[in-house]
């Protein structure tokens, strides 16, 4: 009996995780941002097309990709050593693509009182863009198919 309502509890507790309501933010979740940068402080400036930054989830890990134009990049987070990654040219300029359509200001718009214990937090930058946000929402609909994308590329990173 008792086992099963230990089994219960956890499974509850599993269950609320998140939500969009009229709950207050939690201190964890960061307003959602856009800001255009100065191109000397743009990764792009130094030949790096994107560089995508997941925190957060489950088990609150941090986790860098970086893609420079030419194909090459790097992951690094706090979940396992850095590891280099080879863009194929097809993924690359379904990337390139992908950011060059991009809505920067419907990326960054979310549901009010957002709160979500085990979120992601997503901060993007490419040509002189960033936004930074929990991916709900329109925000959500923005990035799906580029988060979708940054996940082919680095299978087994993140999510």
């Amino acid at each position: 009996m008792r086992k099963l309502v230990l089994l219960l509890i956890i499974l509850v507790g599993a269950t609320v995780g998140c939500s969009e309501g009229d709950d207050t933010p939690s201190a964890e979740i960061p307003a959602p941002d856009k800001e255009t940068e100065d191109p000397t402080n743009d990764p792009g400036s130094g030949g790096v097309m994107l560089t995508f930054r997941r925190s957060g989830g489950f088990l609150g890990t941090t986790e860098t990709i970086t893609i420079r134009s030419d194909g090459r990049g790097k992951i690094e987070g706090d979940a396992s050593p850095p590891q280099r990654l080879e863009v194929p040219p097809e993924l690359l300029n379904r990337l390139e693509e992908e950011l060059r359509n991009l809505d920067w200001d419907r990326a960054a718009t979310e549901p009010r009182n957002v709160s979500c214990s085990d979120c992601f937090v997503y901060t993007i930058r490419s040509g002189g863009q960033r936004v930074k946000t929990t991916g709900m929402g329109q925000s959500g609909q923005e990035l799906s198919d580029l988060l979708a994308l940054v996940d082919q590329i680095a299978p087994g990173s993140g999510r």
